[in-house]
This record gives structure tokens, sequence and C-alpha cells, in this order.
């Protein structure tokens, strides 16, 4: 294989993979096209003449997709171009992996996107465990329904085993989407897999009910970690409104409760899809919960941004607004 500073007689870059030449195979392209002509969907920057770096614009000319262009100071840039997942770059990119986890001491790897295989992303996740243990992998996508009619927990399903976490919300639309487009399309609950919230911070009220909150750069999740802190929900079990044993539910379809559930109290995440303010009234398995419901009370902190402080009787109706809920303390 040729590096990708190295030009033929033509004073082009010969991007090409030798893979497989010793068996007679012909060599294969190393970069993703974004040849206009190219037939299929495209991705909105595979629509775009050949941008990027000065450098990629002047030499390579066609023949490429511009990926990340970080500046590096001094006026130096790293420009990366977009290759393809199944090549012997796979096996540098590996090797390279495997160094920065013994000389840096990186514990894991945040992905925007991939296009390895299956079969690579089992390397990875191999080189990680074996190379230092307890290392993470951090999965982000956009929303893909506009170009390839498909979510990206499905364009990713066969990653899935090798992923501790999800990030799927570019472009996602957090509040006019039903509840089961969130629990199958962002959660990443069905595989086993936490997740955060992305475009505008995401809906806080709708996101806890899936143990979601945004992450700190893109909106302020620090007042709903700290109710999170003070009730120890590291030590409570999630049950979900989706599950038939979940102790607590609102009594609608479009209001929606979720139970985190410790001895002795219980965080109740309430979530509302109604088109309009509306009061329920708590559906209590207090056997379940074994609390009291003669000296049990309801107790919602005050969250900035969120919610206010307030006090509720088990029996009390509570008051939700439209795309909105409360996060509330269940306790003798």
């Amino acid at each position: 294989m040729r590096s990708l500073g190295q030009r033929d007689t033509l004073s082009r870059p010969r991007f090409s993979d030798r893979r497989g030449a010793a068996g007679g195979q012909a060599a294969g392209p190393v970069l993703v096209d974004n040849n206009l002509n190219q037939p299929g969907a495209k991705a909105p920057w595979e629509s775009l003449p050949p941008t990027g770096s000065s450098w990629l614009a002047e030499h390579a000319v066609t023949g490429y997709s511009p990926a990340w262009h970080q500046p590096l100071g001094n006026g130096r840039f790293d420009a990366a171009v977009a290759i393809l997942g199944q090549t012997r770059w796979e096996n540098y990119y590996l090797e390279g992996l495997a160094w920065l986890l013994r000389n840096v001491g990186i514990d894991g790897l945040y992905l925007d996107d991939l296009a390895y295989d299956h079969e690579t992303m089992k390397r990875v996740r191999k080189v990680l465990d074996r190379t230092r243990p307890g290392c993470l992998i951090d999965l982000h996508s956009n929303n893909w329904q506009g170009i390839y009619k498909k979510s990206p927990a499905v364009f990713y399903i066969e990653h899935m085993p090798m992923v501790d976490s999800l990030w799927f919300g570019e472009l996602f639309d957090y509040d006019h989407q039903p509840p089961d487009y969130w629990l199958t399309e962002i959660s990443g609950i069905p595989f086993g897999l936490f997740g955060e919230m992305l475009e505008g911070g995401g809906n806080p009220w709708r996101g806890m009910i899936y143990g979601m909150t945004s992450r700190l750069y893109n909106g302020d999740p620090r007042p709903i970690w700290k109710v999170w802190n003070e009730f120890g929900i590291q030590d409570a079990r999630m049950i979900g409104y989706w599950d038939p044993a979940c102790p607590v539910g609102a009594g609608r379809k479009d209001v929606l409760a979720t139970a985190y559930v410790k001895p002795g109290k219980t965080l109740i995440s309430v979530a509302s899809w109604a088109p309009k303010a509306v009061k329920v009234r708590l559906q209590i398995d207090w056997k379940a919960l074994k609390l009291d419901p003669a000296k049990a009370k309801l107790s919602a902190a005050k969250v900035e941004n969120f919610q206010s402080a307030a006090e509720f009787r088990p029996n009390d109706e509570i008051p939700v607004q439209p795309g909105r809920g409360w996060l509330l303390v269940l306790h003798e």
C-alpha cells in the first residue's frame, strides 16, 4: 500500500489497497468517493464538490470525501478523509489503538459513526480489553432516517455487543416522537446499553424515564445528577414503564412513569406526551415497594430548569405540563 502522501507519475496520490494481491486479486479502493454520479443514496457531504484542506483540494482533487478538519495551531491542520471500512488500514488502526493504550493511557473510544464491520469491531474490543481492561466504547450517530431510511440503532445493531453506551442524538426530534421511538431509536435499553441526549440538550423529563440526561457541554445535567447522588441511584433497580413489573403508573397512555427502586424509597420519573396540561394520580404497588401508604409521601426537590420544590400525598392529583414531568421521591 502506498502512503497517503506518496504521488504517482501524474502527481496525484494513489489511494489503493494491495490486500489480496498475492492471490491475484486486483487492488481495491481505500477512500470514500464522493463522485456525483455515484449510484445509491448519499449523505449530504457526499453530494458536495471535494473540499476540506487546501492540500486535498489541490493534490487529491477528486475521488475523496473530506472528513473532520482539525486545526493543530501554527497554521497546521489535521485534514482527515473518509476511508472505506474494510481495508488493510484496519490493521494500522488497531496497532495505533494498542500503542495509545500502552503509551498514552487512553481508557476508551468515542466513535462518531464507524465504517468497519462486525469482525473488526470484535478486534477493537479485544485490543481494548487485553491491553487495558476496563476501557469503554461510546458510539455516537446522526439520525440517518432521511438518507438511508434506517435508524442508527438498526444501522449499527451488529456492533452493539461490543459497545458500552450510545449517543444517538444528532438531528433527533425529542419533542414530537412517541415513547416507542424513544425506547427503540434513542435509549439503547433494548440492547442493554445506556444513552445520552444531544440535540438541544434533549428533553430532560422524557429522558429520565429512560435513564438519560444530556451531555455536559450540550446542556447542563448537573442539577439532575445532584438528585441522583442524593437519592443514591447507583444502588437502585430501574424498572421502566414498559416492564409489566413496574410498580408505579400514571393511569394514562400519554403520561408514563419509571421507578428507580431502593429499600425504603423509590425515585419516580414521570414524563408527559399529552398535548395539554393534565393531572395524574399515581398508581402504586405498595406491596412490591414494601412501603406503608398511610405513612408515605412524595417529595419533589427543587431542580434548576426542571421542577420547583413540592410535596404530595400518594393519592393527590399531580399536575403535569405537556412535554414535561417530575422527579419524585416516594418515602415514608
